[in-house]
């Protein structure tokens, strides 16, 4: 939810619409860094049932909401997730775990202890500023990606034989 009240597009439809709302439009926004920069993506919304609950907006797994149980905030869950995160050794990029490349976990936040938890287990941080940022990047990235590919196929389509050209000519 900070990241929603950090957002004033995203407050506005919370306000309007509610919080369901709100986090349609974020996952929406969120997409492109998961479908165009091959990112797992993961929206942490404190819950209020007696079960931690996973559901995906698509058929993919790594693209997810994770609603955490009563008693347990949206902050605690994340710092579960990063803590317990395990990659195999050679794809583990946490900056703890290997100095010379980039972190694997990317944590978007403006909360100050969940910040310092997280960096504490490697993850790099993220203001929600710059995951907006990040967002539309990916999301320009992609429009530019389909684009080219839509040129792509259009030039190849005209440069093909057409199929009436298949058909006998008619006699002079």
């Amino acid at each position: 939810m900070n990241v929603i009240h950090a957002w004033p597009e995203l407050r506005a439809i919370l306000t309007a619409h509610g919080p369901d709302a709100a986090r349609a439009q974020l996952a929406t926004t969120l997409r492109p860094i998961h479908d165009t920069e091959g990112w797992r993506v993961t929206i942490v919304v404190d819950g209020s049932g007696d079960e931690l609950r996973i559901e995906r907006p698509g058929k993919e797994l790594t693209f997810s909401y994770v609603f955490g149980p009563k008693g347990l905030s949206a902050d605690g869950i994340i710092e579960q997730l990063v803590g317990n995160a395990t990659l195999p050794h050679d794809e583990d990029r946490r900056s703890s775990k290997k100095k010379d490349r980039d972190a694997e976990i990317v944590v978007a936040t403006r909360d100050n202890m969940l910040s310092e938890a997280t960096a504490a287990n490697g993850a790099r941080l993220m203001t929600p500023n710059l995951l907006r940022e990040w967002a539309k990047d990916a999301a320009a990235r992609q429009e530019r990606e389909v684009l080219a590919r839509a040129r792509k196929a259009a030039s190849q389509w005209q440069a093909g034989a057409s199929p009436w050209d298949k058909l006998p000519k008619p006699p002079k």
